[in-house]
Parts: C-alpha cells; sequence; structure tokens
C-alpha cells in the first residue's frame, strides 16, 4: 500500500497543507458550503495543484471530521 505521506514529495503537496488551503477557501468562499468545481476552478493555477494533491486533500479534511460532501458541494464542519 502507497503512503499517504511521501518524504520526497514537496511540501506545499502534502495533504495537510492542501486541505488548509481548501478549508480556507471553502470558510471563506460563503456560508461554509461551495461548489467542488468552483473550488478546483479557483486552485488549478496554483503551482501545489494535481489531482492526486487535491483529492488527497479532500480526504485528509473529511478523516478529520472538516469537511461534508452533499453532492456537488463540499461543506466546512466547524472542529468541536
Amino acid at each position: 500500500m502507497p503512503n499517504l505521506f511521501l518524504k520526497d514529495e514537496p511540501l506545499d503537496r502534502a495533504p495537510a497543507i492542501v486541505g488548509f488551503e481548501v478549508i480556507r477557501y471553502v470558510r471563506t468562499a460563503g456560508k461554509g458550503r461551495v461548489s467542488i468545481f468552483d473550488v478546483v476552478d479557483h486552485f488549478k493555477r496554483e503551482r501545489w495543484f494535481t489531482s492526486t494533491a487535491f483529492f488527497y486533500g479532500l480526504i485528509f479534511l473529511y478523516a478529520v471530521g472538516l469537511l461534508e460532501f452533499e453532492e456537488p458541494y463540499l461543506v466546512a464542519l466547524d472542529a468541536d
């Protein structure tokens, strides 16, 4: 099984860093709910953006309970 965190990958593509950027955008975009298409459109020009990095960032946020999916929306949850 491949590792989620690789020691030779750029730090800005790490799931925790990507997740932080995504959740910050979702919370500031309005009411904590935004279309996944808008999120991808916003980040597609960033240096760190790859589909794998984005996907792992979303998985990280879901695993720690900061993000929910309501197709096609991403919903930011409050940390308890």
